[in-house]
């Protein structure tokens, strides 16, 4: 019973991934750390949305804009590691009080359909890269600043959805690399994680049927719902 739990956990995460092009780990994790043990988790989750992503973009070759993508994916490089030392200085839980908070107010501020003019389009993503891989590295919170900086674009749901996937798919792959030299990751995990694929699979196939009938609108209010879910699961974090 336990297996077709996780299995339905992990298509299931899948699925919104497929959709909004992130959320795997703030859909799975939760519910995995009641079926799995704590060290496996990590490295499933990741896995896990990095073979959702390599789905989502052999499906959607040729649409995202590599000029905004891979200056921010650089950018977070920049700054995973002040993240990584203010967890040294900062209490972690208050950390994440504090931020899971700044996240329900931006994804409330984009709810009410806000816009914030951007003049300068590079600039403003190479800061919000270098925001996403500081709070990577300090509360694994990397997700909320690209999908709010991408949807603030007002662009169509499919560009907007590809760039998520392209930049997350650099940023996975790069977690497992940075996680394989500082010796966290368990690779032992990492191959069980292998029998998870038909799972993934499964559930980016369902996503990408139910992506090409949505309208923009459901799509920003799925997006918007996966952000406020990840504010709330840091605040929880930080309190308990």
């Amino acid at each position: 019973m336990d297996y077709i739990i996780i299995f339905l956990i992990i298509c299931f995460a899948s699925f919104i991934q497929s959709i909004t092009g992130f959320g795997f780990a703030a859909v799975s994790a939760p519910l995995l750390l009641l079926y799995i043990n704590p060290n496996y988790v990590v490295g499933l989750t990741v896995f896990g949305a990095l073979v959702s992503n390599f789905w989502v973009m052999y499906k959607t070759k040729g649409k995202s804009d590599p000029k905004l993508v891979w200056p921010m994916f650089a950018a977070s490089l920049v700054g995973i590691l002040p993240g990584v030392y203010l967890l040294t200085i900062v209490d972690a839980a208050v950390l994440k009080l504090y931020i899971g908070i700044l996240v329900l107010l931006m994804a409330a501020f984009m709810a009410g359909n806000y816009v914030i003019k951007v003049k300068r389009i590079k600039l403003a993503a190479i800061l919000v890269g270098i925001v996403s891989g500081f709070l990577g590295g300090s509360t694994s919170l990397n997700g909320p600043p690209v999908a709010l900086f991408f949807m603030n674009q007002q662009q169509e749901k499919e560009t907007l959805r590809t760039n998520i996937v392209h930049y997350f798919c650099l940023a996975n792959i790069a977690t497992l690399i940075i996680m394989y030299l500082m010796k966290t990751l368990d690779l032992n995990a990492f191959r069980e994680s292998i029998y998870v694929v038909p799972a993934v699979l499964l559930g980016a196939w369902l996503g990408e049927k139910v992506f090409v009938k949505i309208s923009k609108s459901v799509f920003r209010k799925v997006s918007l719902t996966i952000i406020f879910l990840c504010g709330v699961i840091s605040i929880i974090n930080g309190i308990t």
